[in-house]
C-alpha cells in the first residue's frame, strides 16, 4: 500500500470516527504539508468518500439513507448533542414540537427526570420511548408514517400540529446552508416541518456537521427563522461564522 494511500484510509477512518476532519490536525498528524492534505482530500471527495468544507472535511450527506442506518452512524457526536439539548436548552415546563430525526430521537432519550412539559411530537419511536419518563406529557400527531424515515406526514398531520401553540420546535436537519436555509428530501416533510415551525416560538435546529453547508431540493425556511443551532465541537469559529453572522445563535455540544 502506498503512503498516499494508507494516509487517505487513515484520514477515512478517522472520518468515520470523528465525523469531521480539519487539514492543521491532519498535516501534524501525518507530518504532511497542507498541500499534502488538501490534494487527498481533493482525491477522496472526487472519490465520494467525504466532502470537503472549509478548512477540512466531512462525510457525504446521509439524508437519503433510512432512519435505522442514519441512527447507526455518528453516535458519539449524536450523543453529545442531544445531551446538551436535552440538559441545557429545554424547560422542565415547556411545550415542545419534536421533530423526526435520529439527534431528536437522542434528545428525547437524554430528557431530564425533572421535565414535566409537553412533547408534541411526529414521530413514533419517540413517543414510545418517552413513555419511560417519569412526568413528559405526550402528544402524538397522527397520519401517515413514512415508514423509511419514522416521520408521520399528510394532510392530517398538518391540521392537527395547527392546534398547537409550542414554547419550541426541535427540527431534525437534513441539509442547513447559510444562504439556501434549511431544506430537506421530501415534499411530505417540508411540509410537516414548516408546520410545527410556525406554532413556534422559537426554533432550535440540531445537527451533525456533515449536515452543514449542504442543500436539498425541498425548502422548509430560511436561516433567519432558526434562533438556535446545536453542533458538535469539531467544527472551527471561523466555519460557524458562516452562521452567527446571519443572527444564529451556534452552540457547541
Amino acid at each position: 500500500m502506498s503512503s498516499v494511500t494508507s494516509r487517505q484510509h487513515e484520514i477515512e477512518k478517522l472520518l468515520h470516527d470523528q465525523g469531521t476532519v480539519h487539514i492543521h490536525d491532519l498535516a501534524a498528524l501525518f507530518h504532511a504539508s497542507l498541500d499534502t492534505i488538501r490534494r487527498d482530500l481533493r482525491q477522496m471527495e472526487e472519490n465520494g468518500t467525504l466532502r470537503r468544507i472549509h478548512g477540512g472535511a466531512t462525510l457525504p450527506s446521509t439524508a437519503r439513507e433510512g432512519f435505522y442506518d442514519r441512527a447507526q452512524e455518528l453516535k458519539p457526536e449524536r450523543a453529545e448533542i442531544a445531551r446538551k439539548v436535552a440538559q441545557d436548552l429545554i424547560p422542565d415546563q415547556a411545550v415542545i414540537f419534536f421533530d423526526s430525526g435520529t439527534t431528536i430521537f437522542e434528545v428525547a432519550r437524554n430528557l431530564k427526570p425533572s421535565f414535566c412539559g409537553t412533547v408534541i411530537t411526529v414521530n413514533p419511536l419517540i413517543a414510545v420511548e418517552l413513555t419511560n419518563h417519569p412526568n413528559a406529557n405526550i402528544i402524538m400527531i397522527g397520519g401517515t408514517v413514512l415508514k423509511r424515515d419514522m416521520a408521520v406526514c399528510g394532510p392530517t398531520a398538518i391540521d392537527e400540529i395547527r392546534n398547537y401553540n409550542a414554547d419550541f420546535v426541535l427540527l431534525g436537519t437534513c441539509a442547513l446552508h447559510p444562504d439556501l436555509g434549511l431544506t430537506t428530501s421530501t415534499v411530505e416533510e417540508r411540509a410537516t416541518k414548516a408546520a410545527m415551525l410556525a406554532q413556534s416560538a422559537e426554533a432550535i435546529a440540531v445537527t451533525t456537521a456533515d449536515k452543514l453547508e449542504t442543500s436539498l431540493p425541498f425548502r422548509i425556511c430560511d436561516l433567519d427563522a432558526i434562533s438556535h443551532l446545536v453542533t458538535g465541537r469539531k467544527l472551527s469559529t471561523g466555519y460557524l461564522s458562516n452562521y452567527t453572522e446571519r443572527g444564529i445563535n451556534v452552540i457547541l455540544a
